[in-house]
């Protein structure tokens, strides 16, 4: 074991962090307008949908998209202005190491709560179909769909942020006390 971590430590190319937080602020950004489109999207044809829709399934399918598109919408506008000005000099090799473990995990969590939701939309939509109840069909029809959506963007987002980590970690050495520090090959 011990000859694959050190030819993992001596083929490890030195990170640049600046570089390295620039990529993972625009990956976060791009995150957010993604997320943030998703939402814009389904508020106006979830809101024109309910307006013109007749039939109940339907009418309870597009308000519930609605609905829970306030959320997400919330959510990106506030992931936006939380990485709004953020200088990628500013964080050093602890902060940015710290930040990004952290946002994987946030991650993670939330594809559980993502399988919850789904779970949640198929009980929804098997009562609703027993019971003949319109309302709890469409909003099972919705949460499935923002489930299914919200599943797939997190375990994209984790398995990104993931690997940011990995590429971090690779350049980075461990000091003395448990400090962190850059590595920065050296030739004469």
């Amino acid at each position: 074991m011990l000859p694959v971590a050190m030819a993992l430590v001596m083929t490890a190319a030195p990170v640049d962090l600046e570089a390295w937080n620039a990529r993972r602020l625009s990956t976060n950004r791009t995150a957010m307008l993604v997320l943030g489109g998703w939402a814009v999207g389904n508020l106006a044809v979830g809101s024109v949908g309910f307006a013109l829709e007749r039939d109940e399934r339907l009418r309870w399918l597009h308000l519930g998209n609605a609905a829970w598109n306030v959320v997400n919408l919330g959510l990106a506008v506030a992931g936006l202005i939380a990485d709004w000005g953020r200088d990628p000099r500013s964080f050093d090799a602890k902060t940015s190491l710290v930040e990004s473990e952290k946002q994987t995990k946030v991650l993670l969590v939330n594809a559980g709560l993502d399988v919850a939701y789904l779970a949640t939309a198929a009980f929804l939509w098997q009562r609703g179909e027993a019971t003949a109840d319109a309302r709890l069909v469409g909003l099972g029809q919705a949460l499935l769909i923002q489930g299914a959506f919200l599943l797939g963007f997190d375990v994209t987002l984790a398995v990104l942020s993931g690997r940011l980590t990995e590429e971090l970690l690779l350049g980075l050495d461990v000091m003395p006390g448990g400090g962190v520090g850059v590595r920065a090959d050296v030739r004469w």
